[in-house]
């Protein structure tokens, strides 16, 4: 179903417009619409094998048999990932369906709704042109008017307005962040709660105008607009076959930008200050996800030391190096022992401070800061590695997904089918449910179910495992995290 007028020709690279009209009569809403055109375009990406449009801005609502309007349940808006780049709700790993059936075998009955939303150029190319328009950050604009979409609708499919949960993974789980610092506001009655897989608003960094200047004046060159007097409006003429064509290229970077409206100001000082919208959280990460992100083919301390100088400045990288020294035995993947990586002798070492400084360490800062805002905040630690990945990755960025959305499907990220794998799928998809329906995940209808500590109460993370989920003290790496989290802005450059 459309939630905003198309964003082609004049609403290309444009703040996304209401629809303000409505239909007679029926429509046929069984299949999923075309996804954003996603990059690199036509590449070996997350998009391939689905219809790419730039006419992409719909939503979908999977309900269970017999909710109707006035049945008011709550309500799960999922938001997919993909580096700000690629993704779409057409994509069969989120198919919501078996939370939904999970939540009608639990009596706790939930809505599922998702969307799609501009990535790449076409959802976050930025510059001083843009900026004039009092525009930018298009892709999360367009999520934002989807939530309004759901608030304003989902009564008529048997929604609660006043129950709804965002949710997402990575770059989505990052958004349902930056939704918590939308337009500088600290409180909204769009949702009522936030779930974060493996991503907050400090997961990434924020290019500065200069940069996405750069990338803008390429793409101009490159479409044929630069003798244009109004380039922006040029780029909003090309057909999207010359503009993907010219956006397609890999030393072009996009994705969400400080915007001074949508995002006022870097996430860290908002964080500091707590000028955020409070509600109760669900949040955590895999266990080695720096093996996701980290560099990795380094054999010396020099070459470690020459890729962490792009982000960190040298002292502070003299103090990391301390804090996390040249030993193999606390390196990511983390529980392998003495052993080194095949690809490289410093690549342990390297992992396990990419992982912190993008998720781990992100993660703990926002739960810590959302707890001390008298917020409930309940946090994981996936650490159940699948059976198509090999011991060496470990526990990656991603591998959650399945477990959570209990989908039986063969994609490429599959549920595995060992012993206790069901399990642990059913025990998390219920955890979610229940977060979404009751704000507190403790209600999952699970016989002998872990009781899921309140982080407001004690700074702890369930760790999820198939032969046995735990509850750990949430100190791991202590100091290093510690050390990441006070650098504030030098990592959000």
């Amino acid at each position: 179903m459309p939630y905003a007028q198309p964003p082609v020709n004049n609403l290309r690279l444009a703040a996304p417009l209401s629809l303000n009209t409505t239909w007679k009569g029926t429509r046929d809403a069984t299949e999923y619409s075309p996804i954003c055109i996603g990059y690199p375009s036509g590449g070996a990406n997350d998009d391939a094998g689905f219809e790419l449009s730039e006419d992409c801005l719909t939503l979908n609502v999977v309900r269970p048999t017999g909710v109707a309007e006035g049945s008011n349940v709550p309500v799960m808006l999922w938001i997919y990932g993909g580096g700000f780049v690629m993704g779409g709700s057409a994509d069969h790993r989120y198919n919501g369906t078996w939370i939904v059936q999970r939540s009608v075998e639990m009596k706790q009955p939930i809505i599922f709704a998702s969307f799609n939303y501009r990535v790449g150029p076409f959802g976050f190319l930025y510059s001083q042109e843009i900026k004039d328009e009092h525009s930018g950050n298009f892709g999360l604009l367009d999520q934002n008017l989807a939530i309004q979409w759901v608030h304003e609708n989902i009564g008529a499919f048997g929604g609660d307005n006043t129950k709804v949960t965002i949710m997402g993974e990575s770059a989505g789980a990052e958004s349902v962040a930056m939704h918590l610092l939308a337009f500088g506001q600290t409180s909204t009655n769009l949702f009522r709660g936030g779930i974060m897989e493996s991503g907050t608003a400090t997961t990434g960094s924020f290019p500065s105008l200069n940069e996405t200047q750069q990338s803008y004046d390429t793409v101009v060159e490159s479409t044929g607009c630069a003798s244009s007097k109004d380039t922006l409006a040029c780029l909003r003429s090309v057909s999207v076959e010359t503009f993907i064509t010219a956006t397609n290229v890999s030393n072009l970077g996009f994705g969400p930008v400080v915007d001074g409206l949508f995002i006022t100001q870097r996430p860290s000082l908002s964080l500091a200050s707590g000028k955020m919208i409070k509600v109760p959280l669900l949040l955590g990460q895999n266990t080695d996800e720096g093996a996701s992100f980290g560099t990795s083919g380094l054999n010396t301390v020099a070459e470690l030391e020459h890729v962490l100088l792009n982000q960190f400045t040298n002292a502070s990288l003299t103090t990391l190096l301390e804090l996390y020294p040249d030993d193999p035995t606390i390196g990511c993947p983390y529980n392998t022992g003495d052993g080194l990586r095949s690809s490289g002798s410093q690549d342990k070492r390297s992992l396990s401070i990419s992982g912190d400084v993008v998720m781990h360490g992100p993660r703990r800062l926002l739960a810590s800061t959302m707890a001390n805002l008298s917020q409930n905040v309940f946090t994981y630690r996936f650490d159940q590695v699948p059976d198509n990945v090999t011991i060496e990755d470990g526990t990656e960025h991603f591998m959650e997904v399945a477990y959570v959305f209990s989908n039986p499907l063969p994609t490429q990220n599959p549920l595995s089918k060992r012993k206790g794998d069901q399990e642990l799928a059913t025990q998390m998809t219920s955890y979610w449910v229940s977060f979404v329906v009751n704000q507190d995940p403790n209600h999952s209808m699970v016989d002998g179910a872990i009781t899921w500590p309140n982080y407001r109460e004690t700074q702890q993370n369930i760790v999820f495992r198939r032969q046995g989920s735990f509850v750990e003290d949430d100190n791991y790496r202590a100091a290093g995290i510690s050390f990441i989290n006070s650098l504030g802005a030098e990592l959000e450059r």
